[in-house]
Formats: C-alpha cells, structure tokens, sequence
C-alpha cells in the first residue's frame, strides 16, 4: 500500500515537471513568434551595393573612353581638304605608351620642320596618336594644313585619310562611356538623398 502511494506521488510530481517543462516550451515559441523581426541596417548594405556598382562602372566607363581614343587615332583630318600642302622633315620623335590618356598601345610625338608648297613654315611638334607611322629624324614626310573648329590647326596625310565608319565607332564608345558617367553620377545623387532622408 505504501508502495502504491509513493509510486502515485512520484507520478504526479512526475507529470508536474512535465506540463511545467511544456508550458515553458510553449511560452518560449510563442515570445519567439510575438518577437519583431531582427532591422536589418538597409542603409549600410544599400551603400556597399551602391559602392560596387559604381566601382564597376567606373571601370567600364574608363574601358570605353580609352578604346574611344585608341580607335580614334586609325582616322583623321582629310588631306585632300587641307588648306595647303608641304613637305615635314622630322627632327626628334619621342614614343609614348602603352597607356597614356590618348588610349592603349604605343605612339611617337615627333618634332618637325614644315616648308609648304608656297613657302618656309614652322617647326612644330605633333602629338596626335596615329599620325606618325614609325619614321625616324631624317625622314621625309607629306604634310597638310587643315583648319580645326576655334582656329584651331590641325595637321593631315595622303597615308592616314578620313574614315567615317571609324568616327561613328569612336562615337559609339564616347556614348557609351559617357552613359556609364552618367549612370555613376545617378546613383551618388540617389544614395545621397537616402543618407539626408535617414539622417532626417
């Protein structure tokens, strides 16, 4: 009889520490349910995701200018509407590359004396990329003088003509270049508006 009361007892204690350790499970989930979402700082993750988009189009803005300024230099000023014509002898070249801010590859910017056609003319140095093609102080080269926007002065020869599908390619790449600037100078506006609004 003694055995059965102690056994009863052991169970009802038993199944007290039970139900108590299931009311504290349940008031457990139930706090963690009721519990509001971890914030997430959107703000600090927005402007890392902003920074390397920008990063990323910086680069591939800067591709796009440098291949718009090497594809540049295949076309030039046309000879044949040069306002006059002559005769350059190069004095000095230097070479420049192979990246420089006229685009990828090497160039020479070379020293020359001009005499033109009705007369003696200057000495100037040339650096437009492309115009030299590997002549050394001594040669001999055809020379045209044609006139550029502003009064500007440009130089030109028979053996690098005028290509239009050449511009429309240098074109091209500006504008691409230039809407990856763009698109740059977007997100730094946006992503100082979204610091002045959460700062607000």
């Amino acid at each position: 009889m003694k055995d059965d009361d102690e056994r009863r007892a052991y169970r009802r204690r038993r199944m007290d520490e039970l139900l108590a350790e299931a009311e504290t499970d349940v008031a457990r989930t139930r706090a963690e349910r009721n519990k509001p979402a971890p914030v997430v700082d959107q703000s600090r993750s927005g402007f890392w995701g902003g920074t390397l988009l920008v990063v990323i189009l910086l680069a591939v803005g800067g591709v796009f200018l440098m291949l718009c300024l090497t594809v540049g230099r295949f076309t030039g000023a046309d000879y044949d509407d040069a306002a006059r014509h002559g005769t350059a002898t190069v004095e000095r070249c230097d070479r420049h590359g192979p990246i420089t801010w006229n685009g990828f590859g090497y160039y020479s910017a070379c020293t020359v004396d001009i005499t033109w056609d009705d007369g003696a003319g200057p000495r100037v140095l040339i650096d437009d990329p492309g115009f030299f093609q590997g002549e050394k102080p001594g040669d001999k080269i055809e020379i045209g003088q044609n006139q550029g926007t502003r009064g500007a002065v440009s130089y030109s020869r028979p053996e690098a003509p005028a290509r239009g599908w050449i511009t429309a390619v240098t074109v091209l790449l500006g504008v691409l270049a230039a809407r990856c600037f763009g698109a740059i100078s977007f997100i730094l506006r946006e992503t100082i508006k979204d610091i002045r609004r959460s700062r607000a």
